[in-house]
């Protein structure tokens, strides 16, 4: 028991779990052997109980169990009752996914509340194989096949590296009790199958095989490791979420894949991922696709970043100015006049002479020109070369009079209509939509 265990400890640097520590007890062979190990070697030692009422009396046999063990050894126990069927349904997750994370939502708060080192929970080998079974069977990638984190943040697994059996033969020989869960049995849970059902039958090839799958974990740990090693190189030089079209372009796939997710704050499936990559190496700029969960990958002159896909479906807007007008699709408001108690984004100054008409404002449309220095050029042309990104274009208003375009935001002003200090002015200002909230702003 000590070599394993101290050979987690030791090889994943998880020194905290001598400090003041907080257990995930709940009262299995695992969770009881983690406290019979670390109530002797730790600073301080708190237990979490989690009921998730789920097993009705064997639940509440459970946290007595665990509040009779902690009292025997001195112990303070928090306890939580959590239906988690209830939240299971109300959330519209699965009740395994759903009852892990209130377990760690729990653990969190003890740990933050207390100014604890750690959290240590009982995940073993067996956990581990689960799990990377588990994820071969979705079609997991590198990190998947890591399996269990020994060590991730302030979460601890000091007895990663010890099988199930050998967990009962320590319990055994120290005379540690423990309780069953009676689900542990039910074969209607994916992991229970793995567990009784797949595993052994792979037993059959290697009986040492959760021995092979922790090491076989240990090494592609390392590999990722590597990996995320240049993903990090890689991001650092990205500002603002903007990754060089061409810098990535010569990333190895492996990193790429990881850049992309990174840059995309999500997990992107292998759908995404080729499509990332298609736009990357073929599409024009100017071009994206449209991901899942509201997101879209956007190639730009010299650059790809991920964008909100609603920021790319433009918009259509045409309002005529009058006083104080509200531009929703802009959450802008437009004046001719100056307004207090609005925070001003810019202002564009007009010789009055130069307009003729109503002044209206409206969005970019096919077509569209204004002739500035004596050239008459395409608006579209404009804001390419000013290298505004094409899903933000709609988003810059032009001022029009009944000649056509006068100005393109604060970006340029058609000739003839551009204020110099001669003349009568006409100014009119772009302001944050002010928030009337009783009678204010």
């Amino acid at each position: 028991m000590d070599r394993k265990i101290k050979y987690a400890i030791d090889t994943h640097g998880m020194g905290e779990a001598y400090g003041r520590v907080i257990i995930g007890f709940s009262g299995g062979a695992d969770s009881s052997l983690l406290l019979h190990y670390f109530k002797k070697r730790s600073k301080e030692v708190v237990c979490v109980h989690v009921n998730h009422m789920i097993r009705g009396e064997e639940a509440e046999r459970d946290q007595l169990f665990c509040e009779r063990i902690c009292k025997k050894y001195g112990v303070e126990l928090v306890t939580h009752k959590i239906d988690i069927p209830a939240l299971s349904r109300e959330r519209g997750k699965g009740v395994e996914e759903t009852a892990r994370d209130e377990r760690y939502r729990v653990f969190y708060e003890e740990l933050e509340k207390r100014s604890f080192d750690a959290i240590l929970t009982a995940h073993n080998g067996d956990d581990n194989c689960e799990s990377v079974i588990f994820n071969i069977s979705r079609g997991t990638g590198l990190n998947g096949l890591c399996g269990i984190k020994p060590k991730n943040g302030r979460v601890l697994r000091p007895l990663i590296y010890l099988s199930k059996d050998e967990i009962f033969s320590l319990c055994a020989e120290n005379n540690i009790e423990y309780v069953t869960d009676s689900t542990n049995e039910d074969t209607d849970y994916t992991r229970n199958h793995i567990r009784h059902t797949v595993i052994p039958a792979m037993k059959k090839i290697n009986p040492e095989l959760v021995s092979a799958v922790s090491r076989m974990c240990d090494g592609l740990f390392e590999d990722e490791t590597f990996i995320l090693s240049r993903v990090k190189e890689f991001i650092v030089e990205c500002q603002d979420g903007k990754a060089d079209t061409d810098g990535l372009k010569a990333l190895p796939r492996a990193v790429r894949v990881r850049v992309y997710k990174q840059l995309a704050g999500q997990s992107l499936d292998c759908k995404a991922i080729d499509a990332c990559d298609g736009l990357l190496f073929k599409s024009e700029c100017g071009s994206y696709v449209t991901l899942s969960n509201g997101i879209a990958f956007k190639k730009e002159r010299g650059y790809v970043h991920f964008v909100s896909s609603a920021l790319l479906s433009g918009m259509e807007f045409s309002v005529l100015l009058k006083g104080r007008t509200e531009i929703k699709e802009l959450g802008v408001t437009v004046s001719d006049e100056p307004l207090s108690g609005y925070e001003k984004i810019y202002s564009v100054k007009l010789l009055k002479s130069g307009i003729k008409g109503d002044i209206y404002i409206r969005s970019k449309r096919d077509g569209d020109v204004i002739t500035v220095n004596g050239m008459t050029k395409k608006i579209k042309r404009i804001l390419c070369d000013r290298h505004i990104p094409s899903h933000l274009r709609s988003r810059i208003p032009l001022i029009c009079d009944e000649n056509g375009i006068v100005a393109l935001g604060d970006l340029c002003v058609r000739d003839g209509c551009k204020y110099r200090g001669d003349g009568e002015k006409s100014e009119i200002n772009f302001y944050k939509i002010c928030i009337k909230d009783n009678g204010g702003c």
